[in-house]
């Protein structure tokens, strides 16, 4: 996950005309914000993950509550956010940092955040749909 980002922006720009990197975007502070909160939140279940795979006599159950209760407001603000335009053009990493937090949640165990979230749930669904996230998706 640290590297993540850093990978992405060198691949992106191979080309010479990243689309998930435009510098346009980099004092676009909506946008930002909103990049930053799907990194948030996707950082936040990775915690959950590491600390689940620890001996259950190991984990913390303080860290678990709080990265429960991360990932369940930030999919709260994820749901009135979805329908916002930056969310609704051309996928962006805001798209695909929150399209893996979802995915991760719902795959090891954490749960389905779109649960009871329409706008998330469609949205979602959406993102998965494109070719490349299906080219993509882990096994």
């Amino acid at each position: 996950m640290e590297d993540s980002q850093i990978i992405c922006a060198y691949l992106d720009s191979l080309d010479g005309k990243p689309r998930f990197h435009d510098a346009r975007r980099q004092f676009d502070w909506d946008y930002q914000r909103l990049e930053f909160s799907a990194r948030s939140m996707c950082e936040g279940i990775c915690v959950w993950v590491r600390e689940m795979a620890r001996p259950p006599d190991e984990r913390s159950p303080t860290v678990l509550a709080h990265e429960i209760a991360r990932a369940k407001r930030m999919a709260d603000v994820f749901e009135g956010r979805v329908a916002d335009p930056p969310m609704r053009g051309p996928p962006t990493m805001a798209h695909l940092t929150l399209a893996v937090a979802l995915d991760v949640a719902a795959k090891r165990g954490f749960g389905d955040l779109s649960d009871r979230r329409p706008q998330l749930a469609a949205w979602m669904q959406s993102i998965s749909e494109l070719p490349s996230m299906q080219k993509t998706a882990p096994p």
